[in-house]
């Protein structure tokens, strides 16, 4: 006797009942019963599944599925009392593509979409597991490198992430691009002791390298 427990995305799962040779049939008692079963445990795994996914809406962007700024704080907070502990180095890479807005103006905000999530896809090749790559939103992207340990070893991560970049980006219709990001670098604990300080000198580093690029004038993204 067998009964499928069957939530609003469709079957889940089975619940099934086998006699032995000697025993009797299953009665219709039997079978209301077991379908009573199945129905509360698929009500159960319902609820489950909708509030992990609730959960996930919370803490994750809707476009590239990369932890949000909110997810990404609570994860630098842990990274940095780790740290303390351990007397260990992090360091936060703050990226910002460069005139991306003109992407948007020039072949429309789903092109632009793509773009990010490319970027997202990109740029997460480069990490370890242990690292954090979250969009803060907008073309704004920001990556937590924990237990580095020298400076230079988020130097090297950088230089991953520009050759990733380096490629013309397909967005479909005809359009691919050349692109190029501009990146600000945090370290703890020489650039601050807690998430602001850190946010802001990676920020602040940020445009002073997107100025530069703006005065040398790659900044631009090129038809590739």
């Amino acid at each position: 006797l067998a009964v499928p427990m069957t939530t609003t995305d469709g079957v889940v799962g089975v619940i099934a009942l086998r006699n032995g040779p000697d025993d009797a049939p299953y009665r219709t008692q039997d079978r209301d019963l077991l379908v009573f079963v199945a129905d509360q445990l698929a009500a159960a795994i319902g609820r489950k599944q909708l509030h992990a996914q609730l959960r996930f809406m919370a803490l994750h962007d809707e476009l590239t599925r990369l932890p949000n700024r909110r997810l990404f704080h609570d994860r630098l907070d842990t990274a940095l009392a780790h740290a303390r502990r351990q007397q260990e180095r992090l360091a936060l890479l703050f990226l910002d593509l460069n005139r991306f807005k003109q992407v948007n103006d020039s072949f429309g905000h789903a092109c632009g979409d793509r773009l990010l999530q490319e970027v997202a896809r990109r740029v997460s090749a480069c990490l370890r597991n242990s690292d954090t790559l979250a969009r803060l939103g907008g073309d704004e992207f920001v990556v937590l490198l924990e237990d580095i340990v020298l400076a230079a070893d988020a130097g090297l991560v950088l230089d991953k992430i520009h050759q990733a970049l380096a490629a013309p980006v397909d967005l479909g219709d005809g359009h691919r691009l050349q692109i190029s990001v501009s990146v600000g670098v945090a370290h703890y604990p020489e650039h601050g002791g807690n998430r602001e300080e850190l946010i802001a000198h990676a920020d602040q580093a940020m445009y002073a390298a997107k100025a530069v690029a703006a005065l040398a004038g790659s900044g631009a993204h090129q038809p590739a």
